[in-house]
């Protein structure tokens, strides 16, 4: 499930730069997705929040909170990954959402990209789509 990218990816994590630890937020449901998104965003100097469904994560930002990523999955109970991302829009959250899925079909990733995400990606995240993302955010 990739894990052997979390171990070699040194070189990799040092193209990113930052002067202030980047603030993360993991809205995953599944426990072991969790983890590793964790462990990986950890690795890259972020300070990481988890919530396990797109309700908790709408409830962290109505209680004053701010990330500078949010990390969102499709498909989770109550609320999923469109509709949590539509209401942080909606409530004004500006920060950059990238969407994760496991769902590989261009027309699901499609109305996810259009609920206000600013990527997506397919699951597992590994160093690269992390350096990515990561570089994206520090040149907005």
């Amino acid at each position: 499930m990739g894990f052997g990218n979390l171990t070699s990816t040194s070189k990799t994590m040092k193209i990113i730069d930052t002067e202030k630890k980047i603030s993360v937020l993991i809205v995953e449901d599944d426990l072991l997705v969790q983890k590793i998104h964790k462990v990986m965003m950890t690795k890259f100097g972020t300070e990481v929040q988890l919530a396990a469904i797109g309700k908790e994560a709408v409830d962290i930002f109505l209680s004053g909170a701010s990330f500078d990523l949010i990390l969102i999955d499709l498909e989770m109970p109550i609320i999923d990954g469109i509709k949590a991302t539509k209401q942080l829009r909606s409530m004004g959250v500006t920060s950059m959402i990238v969407g994760v899925t496991s769902r590989n079909q261009d027309s699901e990733i499609q109305a996810f990209m259009k609920s206000g995400l600013n990527a997506c990606y397919v699951k597992p995240l590994n160093a690269e789509k992390v350096t990515a993302v990561l570089n994206e955010l520090k040149n907005i």
